[in-house]
């Protein structure tokens, strides 16, 4: 009676629970992380317009009064227009940077992103773990109490003695408190798994969900392969900027009218880079861009093993699993066969209660796969570039 109540349930659960596809949907949504790092890729924009834009020009009025010594006073007046003007391939240059870094900062937010969904996957299999063996607990439970039960009712018919009917009552009592630990757990990691979600209501849950590999073993999307070489693209942008040492020439115009002429001036002002060539500057970019060159590598390097890692950890994990999933049929079979011995005196309580802890530990070893084989599909979907899209 206790397993069909537990199973209606969850059934009941289930149809108004939030599965984990749409948890990760309004937390992405509704991040404030994820919000403030998407500021930075406007701000990135912004910042690129500032870099390509024109300089204003310079406009200068000045007026004159002309008093000789003998004779009248007379006004005069200047006016001159000044524009700066972007030499030729340093606006192109400019715009190769902004564009880099533009690219910089979504590499950046997609990195931001890709590690969120990865934490609160994996925060979502702890708290799945606890919940599978917090029902587990429950199903122990069950089975202690038919055992506890059966005790009473063989003591009661003088089978067997008091002491072994407290046996059983220590066991069903121990299990209880086992659960009460459980309970606590699938607390902890369910607010945790919120907060890191950035959701302040409590809502209903669906624990039950398998992560699957959505991608082969190519690493070229990587987050963090993709963010260091728009890094590496920023800093050679940055150095062939640098590489300018004259930017701007000043075109100007001169009107000027005086007490017996007027006269038009037109000349261009140029800086002569005599002291400060941007030689440091284009120097300290190329080194910048030297060393995202070798991070990008070693990480390269790194995801290759990495990959292969879990790979090999994968093959390994779902081959425990299936043998333990075998041992669990026949344990199971054991179990309802020393119950029914159980319950006709031919078999003793430390008997079955060995076997039934056996079959428990068993199906615990099955859920901590099950999360190891889902922690494994989340973090090679991470190295996969899965979560960069």
């Amino acid at each position: 009676m206790i397993k069909i109540l537990s199973a209606l349930f969850l059934i009941t659960a289930s149809l108004f629970s939030q599965n984990f596809e749409q948890f990760l949907d309004n937390a992405i949504k509704n991040s404030p992380y994820l919000q403030a790092s998407n500021l930075n890729l406007e701000q990135a924009k912004e910042s690129g317009d500032a870099l390509s834009r024109y300089a204003n020009p310079t406009l200068e009025l000045e007026l004159s009064n002309f008093t000789p010594y003998v004779g009248d006073s007379n006004i005069g007046y200047r006016a001159s227009y000044s524009q700066p003007l972007r030499l030729w391939g340093v606006g192109n240059d400019k715009e190769v940077l902004s564009l880099a870094m533009t690219q910089t900062a979504s590499s950046s937010y997609k990195h931001k992103r890709a590690n969120f969904i990865k934490n609160i996957s994996l925060l979502f299999t702890d708290y799945a773990n606890n919940k599978q063996l917090l029902t587990l607990g429950y199903e122990e439970l069950s089975i202690a109490e038919g055992i506890y039960n059966i005790s009473k009712q063989r003591n009661e018919a003088g089978t067997i003695s008091r002491g072994v009917t407290l046996q059983a009552q220590v066991d069903y009592e121990m299990v209880k408190i086992r659960i009460q630990t459980l309970e606590l757990r699938a607390v902890n990691s369910y607010y945790t798994l919120l907060k890191s979600a950035g959701i302040s209501d409590e809502i209903d849950l669906d624990f039950k969900y398998t992560f699957s590999l959505l991608k082969d073993t190519d690493t070229q999307n990587n987050p963090d392969l993709n963010f260091i070489q728009s890094k590496q693209k920023k800093a050679l942008a940055q150095a062939q900027v640098n590489s300018n040492s004259i930017e701007w020439v000043s075109v100007v115009a001169e009107y000027e009218a005086e007490q017996n002429q007027d006269i038009l001036r037109v000349g261009a002002f140029m800086p002569l880079a005599f002291f400060n060539s941007k030689s440091q500057e284009k120097r300290i970019s190329q080194l910048e861009a030297s060393k995202a060159e070798l991070l990008a590598n070693n990480k390269k390097l790194q995801l290759s093993i990495e990959i292969s890692k879990l790979k090999k950890q994968r093959e390994l994990l779902a081959s425990i699993r299936f043998q333990n999933k075998k041992t669990l049929k026949t344990q199971t079979k054991l179990l309802n066969m020393f119950e029914d011995g159980y319950k006709i005196a031919s078999i003793n309580l430390l008997q079955l209660q060995t076997i039934k802890n056996n079959l428990i530990q068993t199906k615990e070893n099955i859920i901590k796969l099950n999360t190891a084989l889902n922690q494994n599909a989340i973090n090679t979907n991470y190295l996969t570039g899965v979560y960069n899209d």
